[in-house]
């Protein structure tokens, strides 16, 4: 979702390669509240969608993105490492750009809390499904434990999963218009998830 949303905003124009990066890392960044999952699963139930889906985790986190970024340059150094492992891929990873094309630390913090604030509803459309219950986002904890859940998908659907691959594969086979084609892709997403609401009877009923 965050690749998807900085090709169709045109970050990858007017912000250079490294902001798509960054949308498409910092995307995911909420989802460390899980990782208590492999050590107890009484924590991670308690914790996941909670300590790192919250606007003020999210807010310290992408100030670490960023500042991190701005400083050490480190989407930089990995696309280095893996031209390094995989000279192949040389010609294909856009360095030049984003390493010429230095972003200020207030757009790469901005950019990181962009996506992470998008993985939020993401997650409250997607619970429930097969005897489960719908988990609740809390994006104002610690202050308040208002969760909220509006469940268009069940767990487990792989229909998101394959159209923003396929989205991915087509920017990959027509990245002259990489902008386009995500934002496609997206309003593909939005359709298929008011047709999975409507087929659970949550939506015209």
């Amino acid at each position: 979702m965050g690749i998807h949303a900085a090709f169709a905003l045109g970050w990858h124009r007017a912000l250079g390669w490294s902001a798509v990066v960054m949308a498409g890392v910092a995307s995911n960044v909420p989802d460390w509240d899980g990782l208590p999952m492999l050590f107890d699963m009484s924590r991670f139930e308690v914790g996941h969608r909670v300590w790192g889906h919250n606007i003020f985790a999210i807010f310290l986190s992408s100030l670490v993105l960023g500042w991190t970024q701005y400083r050490f340059h480190w989407i930089e150094s990995v696309a280095n490492w893996i031209e390094g492992k995989i000279p192949s891929l040389a010609t294909e990873l856009p360095v030049t750009p984003h390493s010429s094309n230095r972003i200020g630390l207030i757009a790469l913090a901005g950019v990181a809390m962009f996506a992470q604030l998008l993985h939020l509803p993401c997650d409250m459309v997607v619970s429930g499904g097969n005897g489960l219950t719908d988990w609740e986002i809390r994006p104002f904890w610690p202050l308040s434990k208002a969760g909220y859940v509006f469940p268009m998908i069940p767990w487990g659907d792989v229909g998101p999963t394959v159209i923003l691959m396929s989205g991915v594969i087509c920017s990959a086979k027509w990245p002259a218009h990489l902008s386009k084609v995500s934002l496609i892709t997206l309003l593909v997403l939005c359709v298929y998830l008011l047709g999975r609401a409507w087929m659970r009877g949550i939506l015209f009923v």
